[in-house]
């Protein structure tokens, strides 16, 4: 059994390091799906823009998903609904146009991801969430999706919803196609240690070197700052367990329930090998009791061959936050908080932004924006948002989670966390994400460092491959 994401068993593109000063139009922060559609969306017009990725572009979020392209996202319309049928209808249409595109971009490139185009279910096993699928299918109708009441073989449910206009595909082919189309303008191995304005321009120190740029688009997972609008505070992170196994064939379908736990499931053939892929749980990260136990409890349906997890941003009110991180301000922009959904959201996001940034009238800047109004939801889920937030901070400075195999002393006077692994070989790091100070947990299984409070992740031996934190957790 292989520790680590199935998209990741090909052989990678790689673009330059950047290795001298520069001045540009537009720098995007991220090589995800969000960076990468957005410097697409920018190729072609008259603003020289450039993308720097801290590690290799698509090796963040990217490579942890379940790669599905559609619109059919479990209760996430039901969930806006409490606050605003008019703004869930809005939302439905985005993701309807965000499926296109991403398809579109796919056809019209001629790029080799193993696009499929596949039936969505959501179901239910459940008497109880019988109402729910219901009022989801008149919602889907009265906004003109050809929806179907069904049920669905691979699953002993009680009632499912099916839409036909959806897709699934390999993400990472998808991304190192994008790099070789614009790879000139892409630079890997490129860490943003501080970003500065002065005089209408922002300075960015990108590997010891200044980039010089009228516009910033920060396309990472999360955001590195606490301030100006306390995202942590209106958000929170969950973490999801995946399995890949091979099947002797595939089906053309992707599914997921309503129900808790979570299940989601779909199928890749890739070559002459066939994968069934399959999501279970998904935890408030502030709830997880034992890492090591939640993939234990993924591996007793299947044997699989590779597992791996993933974490998204909830936002408090399913929405993501796409726009001005200034409320006037058209200059530092932001994406994040795609509520698990992120290829839908993050190619539709490209769009927006970069029709902010070249001035063209886009209908969903006002639902998207970062300074939307107060609504229902937000009035619910921000107590509990911030209450995950304070029992993460809490539960970090507790120490590990479940692992008696880390110890925690102080040497040189620094607080840092120790784990020996099977070869007896000690791995030392500073035991503090340098994002806000909370402490580490060791996922003993994938034998990375994470944070429980806003998902930054390190190597064994402190290298950070994820975000919000820019800095290592090297002891020496």
């Amino acid at each position: 059994m292989k520790k680590n994401s199935i998209w990741t068993n090909i052989k990678d593109s790689y673009c330059n390091q950047l290795d001298k000063d520069m001045e540009v139009d537009v720098l995007i922060i991220g090589g995800g799906i969000t960076g990468l559609s957005t410097l697409f969306e920018l190729h072609n017009s008259n603003l020289k823009t450039i993308l720097v990725e801290r590690n290799l572009c698509g090796h963040g979020v990217t490579i942890r998903s379940t790669a599905k392209i559609t619109y059919l996202q479990e209760q996430i319309y039901m969930n806006i609904r409490k606050s605003s049928i008019v703004h869930a209808s809005e939302y439905l249409k985005s993701q309807i146009e965000g499926v296109q595109r991403l398809k579109d971009i796919i056809t019209e490139n001629r790029i080799a991801c193993n696009l499929k185009k596949v039936a969505s279910y959501i179901f239910t096993n459940e008497e109880k969430n019988l109402p729910k699928l219901e009022s989801e299918y008149d919602f889907l109708t009265r906004n003109q999706v050809k929806a179907h009441k069904t049920k669905l073989d691979e699953v002993n449910n009680i009632l499912a919803l099916k839409v036909d206009d959806t897709y699934t595909f390999h993400p990472l082919k998808y991304i190192n196609h994008l790099k070789n189309m614009m790879k000139d303008s892409i630079y890997e191995n490129s860490k943003v240690e501080a970003i500065d304005k002065k005089d209408g321009y922002y300075y960015s120190k990108v590997n010891g070197h200044i980039i010089k740029s009228k516009y910033v688009v920060l396309a990472t997972h999360y955001p590195y700052f606490l301030i100006p609008f306390l995202f942590p505070f209106k958000t929170h992170v969950e973490t999801s367990y995946v399995g890949a196994k091979e099947v002797k064939s595939v089906k053309d379908i992707s599914a997921i329930n309503i129900d808790k736990p979570c299940i989601s499931f779909r199928y890749l053939q890739d070559g002459k090998k066939n994968y069934l892929i399959y999501l279970f749980q998904s935890f408030s990260s502030c709830n997880i009791k034992s890492i090591k136990d939640n993939f234990d409890e993924l591996n007793k349906e299947y044997q699989f061959d590779y597992i791996w997890s993933n974490k998204d941003i909830i936002t408090n009110d399913y929405i993501p936050y796409i726009g001005r991180i200034y409320k006037d301000d058209d200059t530092f922009l932001i994406a994040t908080g795609y509520n698990t959904w992120g290829f839908s959201n993050g190619c539709f996001a490209g769009k927006v932004l970069s029709d902010i940034i070249l001035k063209r009238n886009n209908p969903y800047i006002t639902l998207f924006s970062p300074h939307r109004a107060i609504n229902f939801n937000k009035v619910i889920r921000f107590p509990i948002d911030v209450g995950c937030s304070l029992k993460a901070i809490i539960k970090s400075t507790k120490g590990n989670v479940n692992n008696k195999e880390v110890i925690y002393k102080k040497i040189d006077g620094k607080n840092v966390a120790i784990y020996k692994d099977k070869e007896g070989i000690e791995h030392i790091v500073l035991n503090k994400c340098p994002h806000m100070k909370c402490g580490l947990v060791f996922n003993e299984v994938e034998e990375t460092w994470d944070c429980l409070c806003h998902g930054s992740r390190f190597t064994i031996d402190g290298e950070c491959i994820e975000g919000p934190s820019n800095f290592d957790i090297r002891f020496k």
